[in-house]
């Protein structure tokens, strides 16, 4: 059940959230979800009473926590965990346990060994799981996987993606927070950006990634991530395809591309290129004529892009999957996978090898 095509019950009740985690993307994500009609928030908790406190005023949220059992005890339905990623693990499972549905802002967790647990207990508990993926919600990807699957680009063979931003030079986070820390992060660059271009790059494909050859390099600030400033992976998608991965905390970078027998497309924070070998009539933009090339500029999209985008605002979507009225966008099983990619290449780097994802 795709959330795009719902039509909202007359008696439909919103959906009770709560959401763990005041900083970083909370505020971002509540101005998106203010206007929504598919849930409610109820309650916010974060460890620092001045941020539960500030984003409880901002937003008219009826109540703020500190401590999370006592969070826990609201009457809500579904917590948003947007708290470090060390916490995923453990907030997740004491969630579970009071009857709650959880939706984790990406990474699901650390690592496998954190993550597996948790899919599990959702199974266990008859409870919805979900990972927030943002990128998801571009409708320009959107229309690169629909490009994809209907063959606009013959058999796909290639696909690279590079992402990487200044932060930590530009605007190094304060000493002793946990984006300091690879222990609390679950390693650097690559679980932190890389991921969303894994996640992309399966999701649009339709295909996992099955096997990688990784290597990492820290040359700018080694102190800060002395084994994973940047990384590159090549991988091996199921059906042969091959992806190059970059990450990287020491440039600034947002680039993915396809390629295969028929044609290509390309997308950077600038614009949009493609040559196809089959028409197809997107939402987004008119695609041209055949064997030509094509571009579009970023900007012209963002009023379309804006509206379009709303339909596939994944806490909305998380709402509607809690009533039965959809299926989660990206189920734990999918952020599992994602993390399998991650600790492969960790391995990959470690033992200088090529690893396969075996089950």
């Amino acid at each position: 059940m795709n959330s795009e095509h719902v039509n909202i019950p007359e008696d439909y009740k919103p959906v009770r959230f709560g959401i763990a985690g005041c900083g970083g993307i909370t505020p971002t994500i509540l101005r998106g979800i203010e206007e929504a009609k598919e849930l409610e928030v109820m309650a916010v908790m974060d460890i620092d009473p001045d941020a539960a406190s500030r984003i409880a005023s901002e937003f008219n949220i009826p109540k703020h926590f500190t401590n999370y059992s006592e969070f826990l005890k609201e009457d809500i339905e579904v917590v948003v965990i947007n708290s470090p990623n060390h916490c995923h693990h453990s907030q997740t499972m004491e969630a579970f346990d009071t009857g709650k549905h959880c939706l984790v802002q990406k990474p699901l967790a650390r690592n496998v060994s954190e993550a597996q647990p948790m899919v599990d207990a959702a199974d266990r508990a008859g409870l919805l799981l979900g990972v927030v993926m943002l990128e998801r919600m571009d409708p320009i990807y959107r229309q690169f996987r629909d490009m994809c699957h209907a063959g606009c680009f013959g058999t796909i063979t290639a696909v690279r993606c590079f992402m990487s931003h200044l932060n930590h030079l530009t605007r190094p986070p304060q000493p002793g927070t946990w984006r300091c820390s690879p222990e609390k992060i679950g390693g650097g660059s690559f679980i932190q950006l890389a991921i969303h271009h894994l996640d992309l790059a399966q999701w649009i494909l339709g295909r996992e990634i099955i096997e990688v050859a990784a290597i990492s390099s820290s040359v700018v600030k080694p102190d800060m991530f002395p084994e994973d400033e940047t990384t590159g992976a090549v991988v091996k998608f199921e059906g042969g395809a091959v992806g190059l991965f970059i990450s990287s905390f020491t440039s600034f970078a947002d680039e993915i591309e396809f390629r295969g027998t028929g044609g290509m497309i390309y997308r950077n924070e600038e614009k949009v290129r493609w040559k196809l070998a089959k028409l197809f009539d997107g939402e987004l933009w008119d695609t041209g004529r055949v064997d030509e090339l094509h571009e579009v500029v970023i900007p012209e999209l963002a009023n379309l892009k804006s509206k379009l985008a709303v339909k596939y605002e994944p806490h909305q979507q998380f709402a509607l999957a809690v009533r039965g009225l959809a299926d989660p966008e990206v189920p734990g099983k999918v952020g599992l996978q994602d993390l399998r990619v991650v600790d492969a290449v960790r391995k990959s780097v470690d033992e200088k090898r090529t690893v396969s994802l075996g089950r």
